[in-house]
């Protein structure tokens, strides 16, 4: 059986990817930022701004993954 101490560990491990996600944003809005002179440059910022929500979606469900897992161990914690 997983204890507490286990669920507290995976949660911090999602909140690091989260984390890790979310660099991934700022990395990418930063490169859409840049002063792009083509005919590709609408195209170039549309994807990544579709990037760029996917990743926020990504980063919000990975929180709410250490989340429930931290709330899972306080429960666990309570009933030991």
């Amino acid at each position: 059986m997983i204890d507490a101490g286990e669920l507290r560990r995976r949660a911090g491990r999602w909140r690091l990817a989260a984390d890790t996600t979310r660099r991934e944003c700022a990395v990418l809005v930063r490169v859409a930022e840049l002063s792009w002179r083509s005919p590709s440059a609408a195209e170039f910022r549309r994807v990544v701004d579709v990037r760029l929500r996917e990743l926020h979606d990504l980063a919000d469900r990975e929180e709410a993954v250490a989340d429930l897992l931290d709330r899972v161990a306080d429960a666990a914690e309570r009933a030991a």
